[in-house]
């Protein structure tokens, strides 16, 4: 397993100017992005947080425990990152904080405008050469460990963020294009695991023939020649995601594949790549992707 690296301690705030002990908020504003960080001292749960951009946070101290959406919870630890689109709701428990053992966390919000561009800049200047052959943001691999590189790209914006520097923003810039290319570079990471060479090969050819069709976890796991249960849990550890998540993932894919060509509808692109529901479908392709099919097809 990949070595987890954890970022560099940032001083917890002084419990006498705490205005408050649950998600305490310190804000260094930049031209294209806010650091925030946070601080629970006091053990709460279902407390709502949402943020105007692209979310990128990682866990510093303590435990979070998290709910996306519909998704199932997971526990947030220091050493790990999660990204998050725009207009995602975010339920988060803090099962175990109190003031000998604070939970803190950094989360940075980016301009979507300088996230695009920076994403443009990098497929025309430098075409990624490895799968999946295009630079782009995973949102059905939200959650992911950092490696020395991530870590090091986030030490290295927050350090300018919390600096007095008359170049910050400047220095910031360039900081966050290295730290988006990190970023998914870390997300693919999981996906390089020569799926050919092993038992889920032939599990991979059948969801890819047959992403238009109902799948369920009981069909994959017979490919696999496996139990339901152990497939799930060595599914997941090999992939970084759960099946059915992998699954939506390719579908996503199939549908941008389609909104290329002009002449397929969007409620076409939806039920021919295994969506059996077009509100549904919208939804999830703008929690993955940020934006709404039609806007993917506008651009």
């Amino acid at each position: 397993m990949e070595h987890i690296c954890l970022l560099q301690p940032i001083n917890l705030s002084d419990n006498t100017v705490l205005e408050s002990r649950v998600e305490h908020r310190r804000v260094f504003n930049l031209r294209h992005c806010e650091l925030n960080i946070f601080e629970t001292c006091h053990p709460c749960c279902d407390v709502s947080l949402s943020h105007n951009g692209l979310v990128i946070s990682s866990m510093m101290r303590g435990k979070k425990r998290m709910y996306l959406s519909s998704d199932t919870a997971f526990d947030f630890l220091p050493g790990e990152t999660i990204i998050i689109p725009e207009g995602v709701s975010m339920k988060v428990d803090f099962p175990e904080a109190d003031e000998k053992h604070p939970v803190q966390c950094i989360t940075l919000v980016l301009e979507w405008d300088m996230v695009y561009r920076t994403l443009d800049f990098l497929n025309e200047t430098y075409p990624n050469k490895e799968p999946p052959f295009v630079w782009k943001l995973n949102f059905s691999q939200y959650h992911f460990r950092n490696n020395r590189e991530l870590a090091q790209s986030l030490n290295r914006l927050t350090n300018i963020s919390m600096e007095d520097n008359i170049a910050k923003d400047a220095l910031a810039d360039l900081s966050l294009k290295i730290l988006l290319l990190r970023v998914i570079q870390t997300q693919n990471l999981p996906f390089r695991s020569g799926v050919h060479d092993h038992r889920f090969a032939p599990v991979i050819q059948f969801i890819k023939q047959n992403l238009s069709e109902k799948l369920n976890i009981k069909m994959l796991a017979r490919e696999a020649c496996m139990s339901q249960s152990a497939f799930f849990h060595s599914f997941r550890e090999n992939f970084g995601v759960s099946p059915l998540e992998y699954i939506l993932d390719a579908r996503i894919n199939l549908a941008k594949n389609m909104l290329i060509n002009s002449s397929i509808s969007i409620s076409e692109a939806c039920y021919q790549s295994g969506f059996n529901n077009l509100n549904h479908f919208i939804k999830l392709f703008k929690r993955r992707e940020g934006i709404t099919p039609k806007e993917y097809r506008n651009r």
